[in-house]
């Protein structure tokens, strides 16, 4: 009875000592969790009748060593016209600029509205509200001529049509001339698009020209941007 009672009380015994133990913690003593800093920003859009729908708008975090975000949150649309705010957490020092862009199904940027270098060495940043254009000329330039390959055709001396869409005479060459194809209309007549040729050009299947261009737009993004900003003045 007595060598029963020994071993019980050993059997315990040890159950005592392995339930007293530590955690078992595996890190050392000397280990620090770094969450890396939080980016703050208010943005309030103008005309969100061009807000993207065909495009991510996102805002997010880049490096120099990689072209897509290191981090990212995708912005819908507001459902009025209040500032939208939006953050991107736990950013390490590889961040090295914050942009507030659209992109392709790869998630490259293709147009940016606006874009910061960051440390994140530091604390984290709030970034003050910032306007934001979405119907500027920079944006129908590089999404429109320039992505669609427009200036492949339209530059040089005369370009085809004679007319010119390179970045540097694009908007002169646009805005309030007569159309050499059609001359009842302007290419494109500020604050009215049922009289702004370029329209008709990208829309009408039936239009009677040399080479069509329907079809040469694929995104409704697009259409829609420039019709936006014909509508809306045409602003440079």
């Amino acid at each position: 009875m007595i060598k029963f009672l020994l071993k019980i009380s050993g059997w315990f015994g040890g159950l005592i000592l392995l339930f007293s133990c530590d955690s078992g913690d595996i890190y050392p003593e000397e280990y620090e969790h770094n969450e890396g800093i939080t980016v703050y920003a208010t943005f309030a859009f103008d005309n969100l009748n061009a807000f993207p729908d065909d495009y991510p708008l996102i805002f997010g975090a880049f490096s120099d060593k990689q072209s897509t975000p290191l981090a990212s949150v995708r912005i819908m649309k507001p459902k009025n016209h209040e500032p939208v705010k939006v953050s991107v957490n736990n950013l390490k020092p590889d961040a090295t600029s914050i942009m507030l862009c659209l992109t392709d199904p790869g998630r490259q940027p293709v147009f940016s509205f606006f874009e910061m270098d960051i440390n994140v060495a530091g604390d984290s940043i709030i970034i003050p509200e910032s306007e934001i254009s979405l119907i500027s000329y920079e944006r129908i330039q590089n999404l429109v001529f320039e992505q669609y390959n427009c200036v492949s055709c339209h530059q040089g001396n005369t370009g085809a049509g004679n007319l010119l869409l390179t970045a540097d005479k694009s908007y002169n060459e646009l805005v309030n001339k007569v159309s050499y194809k059609n001359p009842v209309k302007n290419r494109v007549t500020p604050s009215d698009i049922g009289n702004s040729f370029v329209l008709d050009v990208l829309e009408d299947r039936n239009l009677d020209i040399a080479q069509p261009h329907t079809g040469f737009v694929t995104r409704n993004d697009d259409i829609v941007l420039l019709k936006e900003w014909i509508k809306n003045g045409c602003k440079r």
